[in-house]
């Protein structure tokens, strides 16, 4: 009887440290230019050699991710697709629950796995990213999917408006390309939130914009732009990679809630002998709230009703140093 006992008490800890790393794992994106937010039909850019564009679409699947670990082995996350779409700035991925406390980096795809990519989309559930879409995202069942659909308006006739229609569908197995990312976003709460930056300017990257502007398939221009997306920073995480001493210092910090809708509370604990400044800044690099003579230990409150929804960083600096840096998602 006392083994038995020993046997069970040893399976429940051993079954709560396992619960311990479980954690959902959700994904979300800020549409950018550069640093400006992108809106649809809205925002009018400048691209490499200075032409004005204008997007009135930009949809795009992400599948085959792996998560990093801090040993440089890598997690799959199987069966998930995502259709990245510029005119829901707002949408979030739920991925499911997942063994992992944290991303060290990720591994991703820009398109459709050849292994289902010629599916029938009728195969797949009505609102699952491979299910036809409206606009659609397939081109037959011989090509597949649409890897990355843009479409717009660009200047040529340099009057500053952007008025010549182009449309880049890029598709086939040949442009299926892979993304590696470095940066390290940490769980909070029960949730890793993987928050990443698009920048949709780096598409057009040594794209003249000239001639024919409709390039459906895999031609010469759409492999530009495929290879744009994963090789000129189109997507970035949120977040850099931090040394060794920030890293550990993030594990003595904490937002509750987070996600915040209209306050959140931080505590802390950090090693310093001095004071401490706390700054909470957006995903522009922008300073939204500046707390200066902190105590080397604490709980702040912060009020975040006033600030927009999306993601935010908040760090700790002491004498200009910083000691400790984590996201804080606002949500209203």
């Amino acid at each position: 009887m006392k083994r038995f006992f020993t046997l069970l008490l040893s399976f429940t800890l051993l079954s709560s440290a396992l619960a311990q790393t479980m954690n959902q794992v959700v994904v979300s994106f800020s549409h950018k230019v550069g640093t400006d937010p992108l809106v649809i039909n809205q925002t009018e850019f400048a691209i490499w050699n200075g032409k004005k564009v204008k997007l009135s679409r930009a949809e795009f699947y992400i599948s085959e991710m792996e998560i990093h670990h801090a040993d440089e082995t890598k997690m799959p996350i199987t069966d998930q697709y995502l259709l990245v779409n510029a005119k829901n700035p707002e949408a979030e991925f739920d991925l499911g629950t997942w063994n992992v406390e944290a991303a060290h980096g990720m591994t991703l795809h820009i398109g459709v796995p050849q292994s289902v990519n010629h599916d029938d989309p009728a195969a797949w559930p009505a609102d699952h990213p491979l299910a036809p879409q409206n606009p659609s995202m397939h081109w037959g069942w011989s090509s597949g999917y649409r890897f990355m659909a843009i479409e717009g308006k660009v200047d040529n006739n340099g009057d500053g408006v952007p008025e010549s229609i182009f449309e880049y569908h890029n598709l086939f197995d040949s442009l299926y390309r892979m993304v590696e990312l470095t940066g390290i976003q940490e769980a909070e709460n029960g949730v890793l939130h993987l928050h990443f930056t698009l920048d949709y300017a780096k598409l057009f990257e040594n794209l003249s914009m000239t001639g024919n502007l409709y390039q459906h398939g895999s031609k010469a221009p759409n492999v530009a732009m495929m290879n744009n997306a994963a090789t000129e920073d189109f997507i970035s995480m949120a977040t850099v990679s931090a040394s060794h001493e920030v890293q550990g210092n993030n594990l003595k910090v904490k937002a509750a809630p987070n996600p915040a809708n209209s306050e959140t509370w931080i505590s802390y604990e950090l090693p310093t002998t001095g004071t401490l400044q706390l700054v909470l800044s957006n995903m522009a690099g922008q300073t939204v709230l500046n707390m200066a003579q902190l105590l080397a230990s604490g709980v702040t409150r912060l009020e975040t009703a006033t600030l927009p929804a999306g993601v935010y960083q908040y760090s700790f600096f002491e004498n200009g140093k910083l000691l400790a840096s984590k996201q804080l998602l606002v949500k209203h």
